[in-house]
């Protein structure tokens, strides 16, 4: 097995025996639980592949300590956490989990938008102190509410069928529309500014990029109707999350529904927040989510949407048949 030895990071025992099964004829295994820090790159120093979710640290830095690394398989759509450009001019091919199960994550923006409309949770909570009363939990219907969705991609679309079923209407802005899945659902597009001032439920279903950080920032919210309803699982430095809070105070945003936190790598170890590999800056963007866990008017889920059975199942087969690529010269699922 020279040249095969593959370190996996971030998996839990159930996972570990899934790829020992699948892999432990073809390739050394060795396997972790913690993410991969500054602190304990050392044990992925002989690694030739490298397994990961997104809360390991594959920045320039870090590649700068892995010699012999040929391939990254990250079993997540998104791929932030990655120096792509620092891989590129290494020839370390990274392959991701392209789509592990969409309806999953269309699923949990539902959910969220539900909870919310119906105050699921503080109405759960009452009746657990012993108090059988509805008074003060009056929620709001969403037939007839516009639901504005920025990116309809597979998830996006799912979102917007969902929506549409419950007799909401749909407007949509996507830089590459499908004019095709418009018409055939029955929504419109139109110009983000348009659907920041037209719509009651906002939600976020695109890829993080360089370009769209902090796409929704204060400004955006000033274009937003006062007592809009955000939603965001997709992630979560998509939203400037000083803007939302103060948005949150102000009443321009009524309620928030997030399943991602900008730098939850930090808010997972708190310990980390004394690093001297982090900035100033991480440490205010953290403290920043952790203002959001407690805020009155925001429900928050610890970046769960992805986490059914079904799709926990799909990820990791897609990052099995990724290994095997990768190991075998003749990669799949290629994030250039």
């Amino acid at each position: 097995m020279e040249g095969k030895k593959v370190v996996f990071f971030e998996v839990e025992p159930w996972e570990q025996d899934f790829f020992r099964d699948k892999l432990g004829n073809r390739a050394e295994l060795v396997f972790y639980n913690e993410r991969l820090t500054h602190e304990n790159v050392g044990k992925a120093a002989a690694a030739n592949y490298l397994v990961s979710f997104i809360y390991s640290d594959l920045s320039h830095a870090m590649l700068d300590q892995l010699p012999v690394l040929k391939g990254i398989a990250t079993m997540s759509v998104g791929t932030d956490h990655i120096d792509k450009v620092e891989a590129k001019r290494r020839r370390i091919t990274v392959s991701n989990v392209p789509a592990y199960g969409p309806n999953t994550v269309a699923e949990h923006t539902i959910a969220l938008l539900l909870a919310m409309s119906r105050k699921i949770v503080p109405s759960v909570e009452r009746t657990r102190t012993g108090k059988y009363e509805y008074a003060g939990l009056s929620g709001w219907d969403l037939k007839d509410k516009t639901l504005g969705i920025i990116g309809t991609g597979k998830i996006g679309a799912l979102v917007a069928k969902a929506a549409l079923g419950l007799n909401m209407k749909v407007i949509a802005y996507d830089p590459n529309p499908n004019q095709q899945l418009a018409d055939t659902l029955g929504f419109l597009y139109m110009s983000q500014a348009s659907l920041l001032a037209k719509a009651d439920v906002i939600t976020v279903h695109v890829p993080l990029t360089p370009e769209n950080k902090h796409m929704l920032s204060l400004s955006e919210f000033a274009l937003m109707k006062r007592g809009v309803v955000v939603i965001n699982t997709a992630r979560g430095a998509l939203i400037d999350a000083d803007a939302l809070i103060q948005s949150l105070e102000s009443g321009q945003v009524s309620e928030a529904g997030l399943d991602v936190l900008e730098d939850e790598g930090l808010l997972k170890e708190e310990k980390q927040f004394f690093s001297p590999h982090f900035k100033l800056e991480n440490y205010q963007t953290a403290l920043a989510g952790h203002a959001l866990m407690h805020h009155p008017h925001v429900l928050l889920t610890p970046h769960n949407a992805f986490n059914s059975k079904e799709a926990l199942k799909n990820i990791l087969q897609t990052t099995v048949d990724n290994l095997e690529g990768l190991m075998t010269n003749d990669p799949v699922n290629i994030v250039e």
